[in-house]
């Protein structure tokens, strides 16, 4: 429409704004999935998707309406990646839960790959968001297989849902429940008795500092990734190309991530692709500088996404696996917020009229990341934390210099977690 293309100032404004709005309902949808389940979270946030296209077609032309639909869209998407997450990591022993985290990546990868490559063979807007809605409306034929989480269930004190929802899951595979489930949700239902709400962010000084870093973490993947994307109109290379070639960098560095995160550890993994990122951005800076463009730029450009990916992934491990079952979803909500409220800097520092400040920003935000992070706590092979009295002792022990994570002498007792109620 006329109202974006003749005007830059539009395309900042309406990005500014949905982000900011964005923010307030994805705390909504955040407590939601605490409060009332993963389940219903995950129906809304499809729901929600499917009508911001919808109200896109029936007024492309009005700014507030698109702004609002934009809006939908800014709120749902980190509740619905992160409720799907979750339930799939609190499903599984820990010895898979990269498994999982790396399934859940890489389909998100292979998405970013078909949104440069759709946006190409169909240029018309119209049809490009006709396929995002078709898209979205499969999902919700396949939503009677999403399951509720039972580690939620169980911390909610149901019982009896619990135990039919893991006799469901046993039958499915072939095996029966153990012994010892039934007493490990009782023992996991008596922290339904936590305080609930947003409120417990602020429980311990452990897990608001592990909020913190992980805000931290998140804005600046947000920014580092989607800046190039903005940019790339005024670097002199094919929009489709680069979009998709990023998909592909992001593919590859989802299966690096999660290879290392679970051989070398969370933390450090979290510390190296930040410092990564920053030289990659630092060395664009300087081809900017010298007026280097063309394959050699996208080259480095992926490079730098795939260092920020791989941030991304380990950050989503790192908030599942330090905050408590009663507390993970809204604790991943607010995360996703306060980096939206980040987010919405981003059409003013992609669109600087020196292409070369962004980069220069980069650099020095992706520094500090890999500062800050290095103070979170290794997470894997850890069980992970169902009460709020959990989370404040989580990780406190564990010295700043560990290298190689070790599971818990009482995982290696049980025989690889037998007794944990999934």
């Amino acid at each position: 429409m006329n109202w974006v293309c003749d005007n830059q100032q539009a395309i900042n404004d309406i990005l500014f704004y949905s982000q900011n709005i964005g923010v307030a309902l994805g705390l909504l949808f955040g407590y939601i999935g605490d409060m009332y389940g993963r389940r219903p979270q995950q129906l809304l946030c499809l729901v929600a998707h499917v009508a911001s296209r919808l109200l896109i077609f029936l007024a492309p032309d009005v700014v507030v309406l698109f702004i609002l639909a934009e809006s939908l869209v800014s709120a749902v998407a980190g509740p619905m990646l992160e409720s799907a997450l979750a339930v799939g990591l609190e499903l599984t022993d820990v010895r898979y839960r990269t498994t999982v985290n790396r399934y859940a990546s890489c389909s998100m990868a292979t998405g970013m790959m078909a949104t440069g490559l759709v946006a190409w063979v169909m240029p018309n807007w119209t049809y490009c968001l006709s396929f995002a809605t078709v898209s979205c409306l499969a999902l919700l034929l396949f939503f009677s297989w999403f399951p509720e989480s039972p580690r939620w269930l169980a911390c909610r004190g149901r019982q009896q849902e619990t135990m039919r929802l893991l006799r469901r899951i046993a039958a499915t595979n072939g095996t029966t429940v153990p012994p010892l489930a039934l007493s490990v949700v009782r023992t996991l239902g008596k922290s339904k008795t936590d305080r609930r709400g947003f409120l417990s962010l602020f429980s311990s000084r452990n897990v608001f500092k592990n909020s913190v870093l992980l805000i931290i973490a998140r804005s600046v993947y947000l920014l580092t990734m989607f800046s190039p994307v903005l940019a790339v109109s005024s670097l002199s290379v094919n929009p489709f190309l680069t979009v998709a070639a990023q998909g592909g960098a992001q593919f590859v560095s989802y299966c690096v991530a999660n290879f290392c995160a679970s051989r070398v550890g969370r933390r450090w993994s979290g510390v190296a692709a930040p410092l990564l990122a920053a030289i990659a951005s630092g060395v664009i800076f300087c081809m900017l500088t010298v007026d280097i463009a063309g394959p050699a730029l996208v080259a480095m450009i992926m490079v730098m996404q795939f260092s920020t990916t791989i941030s991304f992934s380990v950050a989503n491990l790192q908030s599942v696996e330090v905050h408590p079952t009663c507390l993970r979803q809204i604790a991943a909500c607010v995360e996703w917020a306060i980096a939206g409220v980040a987010m919405s800097a981003l059409p003013y520092l992609a669109l600087m009229k020196d292409k070369r400040q962004p980069f220069a920003v980069l650099t020095a935000l992706n520094l500090a990341t890999a500062l800050a992070v290095s103070f979170l706590p290794e997470s894997a092979l850890q069980r992970l934390p169902e009460t709020l009295q959990d989370a404040a002792l989580f990780g406190k022990e564990r010295p700043y210099w560990s290298w190689k994570p070790k599971p818990p002498p009482e995982y290696t007792a049980e025989q690889c977690g037998s007794s944990e109620p999934s």
